[in-house]
């Protein structure tokens, strides 16, 4: 089993309430569009981040989901209307291998 996480900075305080809305817009795409269970949570202490968590069962499976995903013109639309949230340069992606 291997945990996806995808985070980014929010730009400021006043920018999170439009960050929930297109985080979880992002989720309801992704998860009815590719049968799967996105979730996002916010960071509680420090930065104001967002952060997206998919479970897959190999990284052959996340590399083919990346893949479609990149093909997508409507996911690549709907992420083009979040890009005035994010402080540039802040977006990490992870694929942490879960011990059993």
């Amino acid at each position: 089993m291997h945990l996806f996480t995808r985070t980014v900075r929010v730009k400021n305080a006043a920018s999170m309430a439009a960050a929930i809305r297109f985080a979880t817009e992002i989720c309801a795409y992704v998860n009815k569009t590719y049968h799967v269970k996105m979730r996002f949570g916010t960071e509680v202490f420090g930065h104001a981040r967002i952060a997206w968590f998919m479970d897959f069962d190999s990284v052959d499976q996340s590399l083919a989901m990346n893949q479609k995903m990149l093909m997508d013109t409507d996911y690549q639309t709907l992420l083009g209307k979040g890009k005035d949230l994010w402080v540039e340069g802040s977006l990490k992606a992870r694929l942490v291998r879960m011990v059993p």
